[in-house]
């Protein structure tokens, strides 16, 4: 892991793609036929309706949570593993069973679930817009690839995705009329979202500050660096994001430094104005100390 990360680092999001190359290869070598691209497109929006089926408007009193997860590079199965854990996460530990969807870019899931593309996630966000409670709910919002200064990676081999930028984001979740957002982005320079999304009712949190690379795209990793730290370690142990977040941010620190890699800094802004509820209380000293664990790989 210390050379892929050394890597990694000097090469930043050309060396993840390089990485991914080989193992699209890999696949194709094993005999996976490629994907009918066509059928594929035709097949969203019974895809799409499929998943907006189970969404149920909230019965629970109270502020309710909406997950939706969005795994942009097809290229690796880590994003894909990622979205599907954390989405499990929320269902089992934050009560979104029934309030969640998943966009996926993988070619294992291209029959069941919906294209992670910027349009399929601007139709789950309009949906989800007329599902929720606008003044009380809150839609958590998770979106995990590549990325450069700007730029959240969208991309399936031969489908000829439109990228997802900071500005597009904003116009899609304004269009929505959802107005409480927590959002995560785990992608190299995905601090870069933050100017363009942050406010008082929507929290921002970042893998990376905008001039940073983050670790971990590994295509047979369970989890990235961040997505590992912060849900998979730090979420299980809190259920407020802002304090799970500065335990990632810690453990993240720690990893980093042990391999010696250049500093990810991930970032957090917005949400002062948040409905108060256990996943947006700042306040406590939150659970016991974290191990300093290595991050996981599939084995």
């Amino acid at each position: 892991m210390q050379q892929f990360a050394r890597a990694f680092l000097a090469t930043a999001l050309a060396a993840c793609l390089l990485s991914a190359a080989a193992g699209s290869g890999a696949i194709a070598a094993a005999g996976r036929a490629p994907a009918d691209v066509q059928a594929t497109y035709d097949r969203q929006p019974l895809l799409l309706d499929r998943a907006f089926a189970r969404l149920q408007p909230a019965a629970a009193p109270g502020a309710q949570l909406y997950f939706i997860g969005f795994a942009g590079y097809g290229g690796e199965a880590v994003f894909k593993r990622e979205v599907l854990a954390v989405r499990q996460q929320f269902d089992e530990r934050f009560g979104t069973r029934g309030k969640s969807l998943v966009l996926i870019n993988h070619s294992s899931t291209l029959a069941e679930i919906p294209l992670a593309s910027v349009a399929n996630l601007d139709r789950a966000l309009r949906h989800v817009g007329g599902v929720i409670d606008r003044n009380r709910d809150t839609l958590f919002l998770f979106l995990t690839s590549h990325g450069e200064k700007g730029v959240l990676t969208v991309d399936m081999a031969r489908f000829g995705l439109r990228q997802l930028t900071p500005e597009g984001l904003k116009t899609m979740l304004d269009r929505s009329g959802i107005k409480n957002r927590v959002i995560v982005v785990s992608a190299c320079h995905s601090g870069s979202f933050i100017p363009a999304l942050a406010g008082p009712t929507t929290l921002v949190i970042a893998a990376a500050r905008a001039d940073r690379t983050s670790f971990g795209c590994e295509d047979r990793r369970r989890w990235t660096y961040f997505g590992d730290a912060f849900f998979n370690r730090a979420l299980r142990e809190e259920t407020s994001f802002t304090r799970a977040f500065e335990r990632a941010r810690r453990l993240i620190t720690l990893w980093e430094g042990a391999e010696k890699l250049t500093p990810s800094l991930p970032q957090i802004a917005g949400g002062e104005e948040l409905p108060t509820s256990d996943w947006t209380n700042d306040q406590g000293a939150g659970g016991s100390a974290m191990p300093l664990a290595r991050p996981e790989r599939v084995r």
